[in-house]
């Protein structure tokens, strides 16, 4: 299910980031692992974590061949501590993630932390500023605004902060990017 409900917000996501050869992406709640797969096919090296070890084990069947060759590692963790060295990654996305952040600024922090100067983040998600879709719970799926994560990313010393749309994604979906300070 997540892989075909999230396709179109997954490859316009990609397009945007527009991973390049030679480039360490990090991919914070992979889900089952569609997009890092692709990321990697590009020629980028690819880290995704995920807090569901069961989803880290769907993701590594599905990307077994890139993991075995070196080009894609997965690893469980929450997003509040990255298991990355800092300034070690060239771009960080998350696609319908930030919802489930127990501490957002606190994972913007570490996406910081981790970012080279000059590296640019990707947060994907539908805004809270657009209703909810009955089938997903308010309780579990967190109110979070465009705003805010514009906000959290200010904060955190990103510039360049843009929110996009594409034509192949619904409206609602918010896609804001922004680069770390050189």
């Amino acid at each position: 299910m997540w892989i075909t409900e999230t396709a179109t917000v997954n490859d316009a996501a990609i397009a945007l980031l527009a991973p390049t050869h030679g480039e360490h992406i990090l991919e914070i709640g992979f889900g089952p692992g569609r997009a890092l797969g692709m990321i990697s096919s590009r020629g980028a090296t690819a880290t995704g974590i995920d807090v569901s070890e069961a989803m880290v084990t769907l993701a590594g069947q599905r990307n077994r061949d890139q993991i075995r060759t070196g080009a894609l590692r997965l690893c469980v963790s929450d997003g509040a501590t990255i298991p990355l060295p800092n300034d070690s990654v060239d771009a960080v996305m998350s696609v319908h993630n930030v919802y489930f952040w127990a501490e957002p600024r606190t994972t913007i922090d570490e996406i910081a932390r981790v970012l080279r100067p000059g590296g640019r983040v990707l947060l994907v998600f539908r805004g809270r500023e657009h209703p909810l879709p009955g089938r997903l719970d308010p309780t579990i799926y967190r109110s979070v605004t465009t705003n805010d994560v514009e906000t959290w990313l200010l904060d955190a010393g990103f510039t360049d902060i843009e929110t996009k749309s594409t034509p192949s994604a619904p409206t609602e979906i918010s896609f804001v990017i922004a680069n770390l300070q050189p």
